[in-house]
């Protein structure tokens, strides 16, 4: 139960007045329709502090009583009908019409601020219905939050010329508005309950501690500041107990507790100074370098330690602190000088787990109070650190934090599995840093290590760099569909695609796959390129067999619309394209673009590493959107609008980063790897692209329905070089 004291109020019917005995309403003194009522009100077991409780709270009380009423509106309201200023005042009966009643009982100071006079409040409603008994017990509720301040003993043996506590409302304590008399407040002198009456929309108080006195045969003086929202609920009591600890450097400990004043209410809240942790002999804010020995850190707290923990990366360890802890397999060391001072140390067994570099340790101390405090510090240590590579320039850093004089510092690195090291001179890269790059070779992992005048520091590293990307697909073993046939499955895996989309409007695939693979495939399958003449509603238009990175957008018939080109994540510089071809060079049958009937037609692949934010788009019934090397190497037009479907409207112009471009004039029998270099344009040096353009044509200038039908591209296994 909460902490109450009670009004016990018994409204009694007339029967009850004078010792009648009829429960007949025409035999009852009063008139018609009333009922009469007694007042009968116990003393309640005052909390107050006042050394005459019998005399309080009545010594200022109000005892209302109202009358519900409802006007022609429909409109409830309460009217005052009687009021008295104590319970002298009450009289012995009170006679009332039957109806709705309400009684309100206050009790004590309206004070907002107060030591000695607390105020209580309760209210009832009840019924009188004529003839009839009715009781109503109003209870009544302390409306005042209470502050107790307890001073430990710590306060006044060491503040032994004064010491005091100020109490205000507010969240912001204001030493100026306090003077001023501008807040409700109270002084505290030594340990006792306070009363306030908070705002009800922003309910906080605020606390300063003054205190005078010696430590160690100085002067001292100390003000400590402190607030607290305080919850809505009346009634409710906080403990604030102030110790004072010179261990820690002169702190003071403020620990607030919720009392359970009202409906068993426990709710400590700790405002006190954490656990103290600093370096021993350094500022521990500091980068703290490392060769050999121990690092030492002090801890202090005011109450006795739990235990402490050092973190460094993903590991902890946890060490009790309720004795000394003498140096483990892992290198920590742990002094208790007393339970609330300790000394923890760090020695080579822990430091030598950690590669070269700068280190942040989290320690964290915990007391058996439950507080706890955490602290990041920074150790350099010597070793190899960390390697970095860069590898669109296709090369590695590496690096070692050398803390000492030296004349020599080498990495020396090998694959993994191999037995015999090489070596790399570094050289100073500032702040104790030395480092030097080396050409990586993608998709190994290394072992590496500092070498300081030809000792070895630390122990190896290791570093793995992954494979290259590579285009989905690029055997061209996955196939899906009839007519059109299409070199992928779903929108998911959807890389290459082909002019099947066109010419399946005219029945036939221009590009399939051939159930045979290059030399030593892992594959089983490639793809067929094939040239033809597809009539369409009775038009002949020659489609050249082709493939493509990108995506067919749509057909104006004969004509298609096509986005050439995929996001590709270029985390790493290609040197050149490898592919695997055989085929034949027909006679050029249908004239057009840069060929005439007669010449030998023109195999081609090309390819395109861009930085654009689309595809580029090609409208076969604009020439001027065809992609043409020779007029423009430089910068790519890519359309915005990835529809596509007017290739000439949202049209920008990206940066080629590098091309390469295959052709061939004559048929190869046999599967021929083929390679293309590829050519970085300087002036583009550093950006990295976005875009990978990469076409295949059985017929170089199918884009102008010109080429040969006897041409025939067979293609596998297509591979980017790094």
């Amino acid at each position: 139960m909460g902490r109450q004291f009670l009004h016990t109020v018994i409204l009694l019917g007339a029967l009850l007045l004078g010792g009648a005995c009829t429960e007949n309403p025409a035999e009852l003194p009063g008139k018609p329709g009333e009922g009469a009522v007694a007042f009968s009100l116990a003393m309640p077991k005052s909390r107050a502090t006042t050394a005459d409780e019998s005399q309080y709270p009545w010594n200022r009380c109000a005892i209302r009583v109202y009358k519900y009423v409802t006007d022609e509106t429909g409109q409830r309201s309460r009217e005052l009908i009687r009021r008295y200023n104590a319970p002298t005042e009450m009289p012995a009966s009170l006679w009332l019409l039957a109806g709705e009643y309400a009684i309100a009982v206050e009790a004590g100071s309206k004070a907002e601020a107060t030591f000695d006079e607390p105020t209580y409040r309760g209210e009832q409603d009840f019924k009188i219905v004529e003839g009839a008994t009715t009781s109503v017990r109003v209870n009544c509720r302390l409306v005042n939050t209470i502050v107790k301040v307890i001073y430990d003993r710590t306060i006044a043996a060491t503040f032994k010329e004064s010491f005091r506590t100020t109490v205000a409302a507010g969240d912001t304590y204001d030493q100026k508005r306090v003077d001023k008399g501008e807040v409700p407040h109270l002084v505290y002198e030594e340990t006792k309950k306070g009363y306030f009456i908070l705002p009800a929309d922003a309910p906080a108080f605020c606390w300063q501690f003054e205190g005078r006195g010696e430590k160690n045969g100085e002067p001292l003086e100390l003000t400590k500041t402190g607030s607290k929202t305080a919850t809505a609920e009346e009634g409710v009591c906080y403990e604030l107990r102030l110790k004072y600890s010179p261990d820690l450097g002169g702190a003071l400990e403020f620990t607030l507790l919720l009392d359970e004043t009202v409906d068993e209410i426990y709710d400590p809240i700790i405002f006190r100074p954490n656990p103290q942790i600093a370096g021993d002999g350094f500022d521990i804010d500091e980068v703290q370098p490392y060769l050999t020995g121990k690092i030492a850190y002090r801890i202090s707290s005011i109450a006795d330690m739990q235990e402490i923990q050092v973190g460094i990366g993903e590991e902890t360890f946890a060490i009790p602190a309720t004795a000394d802890y003498p140096e483990d397999t892992n290198g920590i060391t742990l002094e208790v000088e007393n339970p609330t001072a300790l000394r923890l140390l760090l020695g080579e067994r822990f430091m030598n787990r950690l590669s070269g570099g700068d280190h942040v340790l989290t320690l964290t101390a915990t007391d058996k109070d439950g507080g706890g405090g955490t602290k990041e510090t920074t150790v350099r240590t010597q070793g190899a650190l960390p390697t970095s590579a860069n590898p669109w320039f296709n090369d590695r850093i590496w690096r070692g934090c050398v803390l000492q004089e030296a004349s020599e510092v080498k990495m020396e690195y090998r694959r993994q599995g191999d037995t015999d090291w090489q070596s790399i001179a570094l050289t100073p890269d500032g702040n104790q840093i030395y480092a030097a790059a080396s050409p990586a070779e993608f998709g190994s992992a290394y072992e590496y290590r500092l070498s300081v005048d030809g000792t070895t520091i630390g122990a190896a590293q290791t570093a793995t760099y992954p494979q290259a990307p590579q285009v989905f697909n690029a055997g061209f073993e996955v196939w899906s569909g009839d007519t059109p046939l299409l070199p992928y499955t779903s929108d998911a895996d959807q890389w290459w695609d082909t002019g099947n989309h066109g010419s399946a409007n005219a029945n036939i695939n221009i590009t399939t796959y051939e159930n045979t693979s290059r030399p030593g495939s892992a594959g089983t399958t490639s793809a067929k390129l094939a040239s033809q003449k597809a009539s369409v509603m009775g038009i002949g238009k020659f489609a050249a067999g082709n493939i493509f990175v990108g995506k067919y957008l749509g057909t104006n018939i004969p004509n298609g619309v096509i986005g050439f080109g995929k996001p590709f994540p270029f985390t790493y510089r290609p040197k050149a394209l490898r592919f695997w071809y055989k085929g034949t060079v027909g006679t050029v049958d249908n004239a057009g673009g840069s060929v005439s009937n007669g010449d030998a037609d023109v195999a081609q692949v090309y390819i395109c590493l861009c930085k654009m934010d689309g595809p580029h788009v090609v409208d076969t019934r604009y020439s001027d959107t065809f992609l043409n090397f020779a007029a423009n190497s430089k910068t790519m037009a890519y359309c915005t609008a990835l529809n596509g479907k007017n290739s000439k409207n949202d049209r920008t112009d990206g940066h080629i980063i590098a091309w390469g471009e295959w052709t061939n004039r004559e048929s190869v029998a046999e599967w021929t790897a083929m390679t293309v270099d590829l050519h970085y344009n300087e002036e583009y040096e550093g950006e990295v692209p976005t875009y990978l353009m990469l076409t295949a044509s059985a017929s170089k200038y199918g884009d102008y329905f010109a080429g040969s039908t006897g041409s025939v591209m067979y293609l596998d296994d297509v591979e980017l070089l790094y």
